[in-house]
């Protein structure tokens, strides 16, 4: 199934994930509900501008015409710099370089002068490129956002290594051609690619190759992860075969049948695939697998599918719309699962208003700290606040999370550097990094070897609200 001119599932396939699905979502993108690209207001952009006194708010940059298919029109109405539908605005500015203050009080080593690709002695730009049109418009508007959102914080708060950030936002247009263009096009303009979420990155692999460029985000394909300048926030599993926290406390907690139910696409029957591996290895036995048609309206025969196979625990790999008909389904049954799973596609999203009491008792597994405990995390506290300074009404979900993650991830190692900021050095403080958590805000991972320590937190809805099933505080982990 061929979503997309640029793109086919059989080309972005994502090996060992766990958490927010990449690949799923491309595959079944033409059952995702269609959203709004998060914008700026002015008065959004006149509140940021006021509280970095000119640091953060304002719309700087240029508009990359010929391939990208931009032009360099203005609108003077909402203050979008490239009129085209490749490239949006570009968030941040300067009043000039600011001193950040390295360990002996003096500035950062990064913060000294720098030839890279798009930084100056007073900023530092860089690009985040999402799928925001093509079937689905707004797909990936909240990884957008999230990106958005941090870039606003960290220029509120001085900027790094005593520059302000200069984002610049690009739509890939859900095409692997369009996303070779846009790196083509900007790739000489901008440090590197941080944050957001492109279903059409594996179009850039020879791009990125030869140019090089960092890329630190939740990239949608395994070919891309592995790229030696790519950096993956949600990386691959280092063995399918061996018992990680989730399905040890599920087990403990009598899960012992398994009915592994997913969407007939590449990516969902590939991560249903890896699912039952790590299922099988923690001695959950499968009773049933059913591949539903992606144009499946009615669960019905599913549910009843699931009830009559005396299964304990679903695992559900669908999407927003599909988890709710499917809860519904289940519920009509009248059968009582132990655990009905529904990836983590349910959280942060609407599926509790579209399942309604159905949602009740349903389960999702999250490899951050979940919104409700904002409170308990200085960065998920930031991330949350954020979001709903920079985006307000955008989901505060998966995807958004990862985007933040991806971009803090790149700045973090911007400030690390032991000297002055060039793509090399970067790419070896990235790779040097050996465990990351985001400063608390999401399970370890092995960052510079690219490998998850699938560490999660289970949610459960109870009373129509998520809440915390395992562990009682921290994250499972292998």
């Amino acid at each position: 199934m061929a979503v997309t001119g640029g793109w086919s599932p059989h080309r972005a396939t994502r090996r060992h994930r766990f958490g927010p699905l990449r690949a799923v979502a491309v595959a079944i993108v033409a059952l995702l509900p269609a959203a709004c690209g998060a914008r700026w207001t002015d008065d959004q952009q006149a509140e940021i501008a006021l509280r970095t006194q000119g640091v953060a708010g304002g719309v700087v940059g240029d508009a990359t015409p010929g391939a990208t298919g931009a032009d360099s029109s203005v609108n003077p109405a909402d203050g979008e710099v490239g009129g085209g539908p490749d490239v949006g605005p570009a968030v941040g500015g300067a009043s000039g370089p600011r001193s950040v203050a390295g360990p002996g009080g003096g500035p950062l080593p990064c913060a000294a002068p720098s030839k890279a690709p798009g930084v100056t002695n007073d900023q530092i730009r860089v690009v985040a490129i999402s799928s925001l049109s093509g079937p689905v418009p707004g797909l990936s508007a909240s990884a957008a956002a999230a990106t958005r959102a941090y870039v606003a914080f960290r220029n509120a708060t001085g900027g790094v290594c005593g520059r302000a950030i200069v984002l610049q936002e690009a739509d890939d247009g859900t095409d692997n051609g369009r996303y070779r263009s846009l790196v083509v096009s900007l790739e000489p303009k901008v440090f590197g690619i941080a944050g957001g979420f492109s279903i059409g990155d594996v179009g850039g692999i020879d791009v990125i190759k030869q140019t090089k460029i960092p890329i630190v985000t939740a990239p949608s394909a395994s070919a891309v992860s592995a790229l030696p300048t790519v950096y993956d926030v949600n990386p691959d599993y280092a063995n399918l075969n061996a018992v990680i926290g989730k399905y040890r406390y599920l087990y403990d907690e009598g899960a012992r049948k398994v009915a592994v139910v997913y969407l007939a696409a590449d990516q969902s029957r590939a991560e249903a695939n890896n699912q039952m591996s790590l299922m099988k290895a923690a001695r959950l036995e499968i009773v049933q697998v059913q591949e539903l048609p992606i144009a499946t309206l009615s669960y019905d025969s599913a549910a009843r599918s699931v009830a009559n196979s005396g299964a304990d625990y679903l695992l559900f790999i669908g999407e927003t719309n599909g988890n709710a008909s499917m809860a519904r389904s289940m519920a009509d049954t009248g059968y009582k699962l132990k655990f009905a799973e529904y990836f983590s596609f349910a959280y942060g999203t609407s599926f509790l208003q579209n399942a309604g009491t159905a949602a009740e008792g349903t389960s999702a597994w999250l490899r951050t700290l979940p919104n409700e405990e904002a409170a308990t995390n200085e960065e998920m506290a930031r991330f949350v606040t954020w979001m709903g300074r920079a985006a307000p009404g955008e989901a505060v979900d998966p995807f958004a999370a990862d985007a933040w993650i991806g971009t803090k991830a790149f700045f973090d190692a911007l400030e690390a550097l032991p000297g002055p900021i060039t793509r090399e050095s970067f790419v070896a403080q990235l790779g040097a990094t050996k465990t990351y958590d985001a400063g608390g805000m999401a399970g370890p991972i092995r960052f510079g070897a690219k490998l998850s320590n699938a560490c999660v937190i289970g949610m459960r809805v109870e009373s129509g609200k998520w809440t915390r099933m395992a562990p009682a505080q921290g994250f499972l982990c292998a």
